[in-house]
């Protein structure tokens, strides 16, 4: 196989298999940016590149964790079990993003991992990133930034999207969404609507009616598909000015 068509096979749809790191297009985004060009000659051959679709479970909290996950494409929820048997959406990642690091000093996972987007994605065994990290040093400072990410999101899902007033809640949310999603047109396709209302702690019919005076006022309007929401940025962060 030519290495045109290892890059070509990664990106479709229809190929499941071994992962092609070194010609990955997205590379420069992914957990192997800082990689220099001979790790990719064996170290990441047991990678593999996935794909699942929306309402897949690719990993449950308290689960043995073998390996991490590394986003090429789509959107993904984590979630953890309250006391009542619940779930709780915690966090939301998208292309570019890592989950899973936990299994880096032995724990289990601490949340259950959801497709909420169909996912383009690649598992890597821990066993992997301990050799990388035992021969390219430097590799371990970029994992310590993917955990400051992890950080500073669980931060800013505390305080933008569980505090204020509903209205408040609901814009900071489409803003999120749209820096971890958005196209370059600020176009979004949305998560289910249960699923909206339950991030900003709000009803369903709470979280329609929002979305109803924000598109009355031009803020939000309807994209090409039914899920989907051009947004007006400037517009809504005026709404959330002093």
């Amino acid at each position: 196989m030519t290495q045109a068509s290892n890059l070509s096979l990664c990106g479709k749809p229809e190929w499941i298999g071994r992962a092609d790191c070194r010609h990955c297009a997205i590379r420069k985004m992914m957990l192997f940016s800082s990689l220099d060009e001979s790790a990719f000659d064996h170290i990441l051959e047991p990678i593999d590149n996935l794909r699942f679709g929306p309402k897949a479970c690719i990993y449950t909290q308290g689960g043995d964790s073998n390996s991490i996950y590394s986003i090429r494409n789509g959107l993904v929820k984590l979630t953890q079990s309250l006391p009542d048997g619940t779930q709780r959406i915690v966090r939301l990642l998208g292309p570019g993003a890592v989950t899973g690091l936990e299994a880096l000093v032995g724990e289990p996972y601490h949340h259950t991992l959801l497709v909420c987007q169909e996912v383009d994605i690649c598992r890597i065994p821990i066993e992997t990133m301990i050799q990388l990290e035992n021969e390219h040093p430097d590799f371990s400072k970029q994992v310590m930034k993917y955990w400051e990410q992890h950080l500073n999101l669980a931060d800013r899902w505390i305080i933008e999207l569980s505090s204020g007033p509903i209205r408040n809640r609901v814009v900071r949310f489409l803003l999120m969404l749209l820096e971890i999603k958005g196209d370059q047109n600020d176009t979004v396709r949305l998560l289910s609507y249960d699923d909206m209302a339950a991030i900003v702690d709000t009803s369903r019919e709470t979280f329609n009616r929002v979305i109803a005076d924000l598109k009355s006022m031009g803020l939000v309007q309807k994209g090409e598909s039914p899920k989907e929401v051009q947004c007006d940025i400037q517009g809504l962060r005026a709404l959330l000015a002093p």
